[in-house]
C-alpha cells in the first residue's frame, strides 16, 4: 500500500476532503491517503520538509514563486451573527457596518497571529477582535449577540445552530470579499502522475461543490 500525505487548511473543515479521500482510493487501488488538518502556516513548513505532497489551503499575500500552484475555487465570505440584528432578507453586509461590532477570531493561541493578520490586514476588518478556539465557541458567543464571527459559503454550511444565526456575504466597497482556495506541492514534483491525478480530482469535486451553493 502506498501512501500520499496530503496537508489542509484546517478550518476549510474535512467533510469535503473526506469524501474524496474515499473516492480518490476506491478509484485507485494501492494507494491510502492520509489527511492531516494544519495551521495556515504549518502547512508550508510540513510541505518545505516534505512531510506532506500536497497541501491545499488559503494563499492569502503568500510568496508561492516556489510551489507549483493549482487554482481550485474561490468561495465568498460571510459574516455570521445574531439573527435579528438586520433584516431578515438581506443577503450581504458592508464591512464598516460591522465596525463598532466585535470580530470574534476562531484560532488557538498558535494561530492567533496569523489569523489576525488575515482579519486585520488582508481583509481590512476595523473591528475590536475577542479570541476564541473553536467553532462551537464562535456560534454561541454569536448567537448570544457577543460578536460575529466568518466563514467561507462551503464552511458555514457545516454549522450545527445555523438556524440561530443570520449570514450575510461581506462586502468592500460594494465588493464581495472571497477566500481561495489553491493546491500546492514542489516543483520537483511536476511529473508525478498520481499527483496530478489527485490534484485534477480535489479540484474538480470542490468545483462541483461550489457550483451547487451558488
Amino acid at each position: 500500500m502506498k501512501e500520499i500525505n496530503i496537508g489542509y487548511f484546517k478550518y476549510f473543515g474535512n467533510q469535503e476532503i473526506n469524501k474524496i479521500k474515499k473516492k480518490f482510493e476506491e478509484e485507485n487501488a494501492g494507494y491510502l491517503l492520509n489527511l492531516h488538518a494544519l495551521s495556515h502556516d504549518y502547512l508550508y513548513h510540513e510541505l518545505n520538509e516534505k512531510k506532506i505532497l500536497l497541501a491545499l489551503t488559503d494563499p492569502r499575500d503568500d510568496d508561492l514563486a516556489k510551489y507549483q500552484v493549482y487554482p481550485v475555487i474561490s468561495a465568498g465570505i460571510m459574516a455570521i451573527l445574531q439573527k435579528g440584528n438586520f433584516m431578515s432578507g438581506q443577503q450581504t453586509i458592508e464591512l464598516n457596518d460591522l465596525s463598532k461590532i466585535p470580530d470574534i477570531l476562531i484560532a488557538k493561541t498558535d494561530d492567533e497571529q496569523s489569523e489576525l493578520h488575515f482579519h486585520k490586514d488582508i481583509l481590512k476588518i476595523k473591528s475590536p477582535f475577542i479570541a476564541v478556539e473553536n467553532v462551537n465557541e464562535a456560534s454561541l458567543m454569536a448567537e448570544s449577540g457577543s460578536g460575529f464571527f466568518i466563514m467561507n459559503e462551503l464552511t458555514a454550511n457545516l454549522l450545527k445552530n445555523k438556524d440561530k444565526l443570520q449570514q450575510l456575504f461581506l462586502l468592500k466597497n460594494g465588493k464581495q470579499l472571497r477566500q481561495d482556495y489553491v493546491l500546492l506541492h514542489q516543483k520537483d514534483e511536476q511529473q508525478n502522475q498520481v499527483l496530478q491525478k489527485l490534484v485534477t480530482m480535489i479540484s474538480s469535486e470542490f468545483k462541483k461543490i461550489i457550483s451547487c451553493e451558488q
